[in-house]
């Protein structure tokens, strides 16, 4: 009986271990996937907090392009109204209405030509190329105003 008893015990004893050697691993186990689980928070966190820039970012960008597109509407308008005042006043005027119909002089056409440009670094690239307008001939009566100082 007691060899029995000494193998039931060792059984129990054995039995033991095993549960205790499963409830180490369980431990480890749980410890584990509370670390992952802290990590993936705080990655949520971190994501969920970029969201939320982007959103204000966003409503802001929203926000900036209706007050850009107001903007250009009440520049559309105005420019509008100073094109009908001016064929009003063309309409009115013989004498206005001669010199809207006048051609520019070559240079000044020359001046007023610009070549298409893509962005605000092509655009100082080309002011800053020197293809300066030379200067045209002065008539002998601005050489006098301009001379004299007052005219």
């Amino acid at each position: 009986m007691t060899r029995a008893l000494a193998v039931i015990l060792a059984l129990v004893l054995a039995a033991l271990g095993w549960q205790s050697w499963r409830l180490n691993e369980a431990s480890h186990t749980i410890d584990q996937q509370g670390g992952d689980l802290k990590t993936a928070g705080d990655k949520l966190a971190k994501t969920n907090s970029q969201l939320i820039a982007l959103s204000i970012l966003s409503e802001t960008n929203n926000r900036e392009q209706t007050r850009l597109y107001a903007a250009a509407e009440s520049t559309n308008a105005l420019l509008r109204s100073h094109q009908r005042r001016i064929e009003e006043l063309k309409r009115e005027n013989e004498d206005l209405r001669r010199w809207a119909g006048t051609p520019l002089p070559p240079d000044i056409i020359r001046m007023r030509e610009r070549p298409a440009l893509a962005g605000g670094a092509a655009y100082r690239e080309w002011l800053s190329q020197g293809d300066a307008v030379p200067p045209g001939k002065v008539s002998g009566q601005h050489e006098r105003r301009f001379a004299g100082g007052a005219g």
